[in-house]
């Protein structure tokens, strides 16, 4: 059963390199730091800030709260973007970012686990 659906767009000349602070968490920040052009890390950040509002969005839904530097975004071996530490163990949580030139998006489904 779905709990919650979140969606987020971010206009990404608005995401500066400052915020990394305030978006990311330290296994986030070792990725982010990893990358050497700007754009990449802008790229990055938006992808980031996008699909945790949008976590945020579903999870206040299902009147759970949580923030987001205590999400923890990763991807898998293909590259799909996944929860990595699970904040509620009853829930499966569906992600996806899509990125443009000058928007990202962030799209979250949350459902109870069967």
């Amino acid at each position: 059963m779905i709990l919650g659906v979140g969606i987020d767009i971010c206009q990404n000349n608005r995401i500066k390199i400052e915020m990394a602070s305030r978006i990311l968490n330290g296994e986030e920040k070792l990725i982010f730091d990893s990358f050497s052009r700007e754009e990449r890390k802008i790229e990055y950040l938006s992808g980031r800030f996008a699909v945790k509002e949008a976590l945020i969005k579903a999870f206040s839904q299902a009147n759970r709260e949580i923030f987001m530097r205590d999400i923890t975004i990763l991807n898998d071996e293909l590259n799909r973007p996944f929860l990595a530490k699970p904040i509620f163990q009853d829930i499966k949580i569906h992600l996806s970012i899509s990125h443009e030139t000058e928007y990202t998006i962030g799209f979250a489904i949350m459902e109870t686990k069967r």
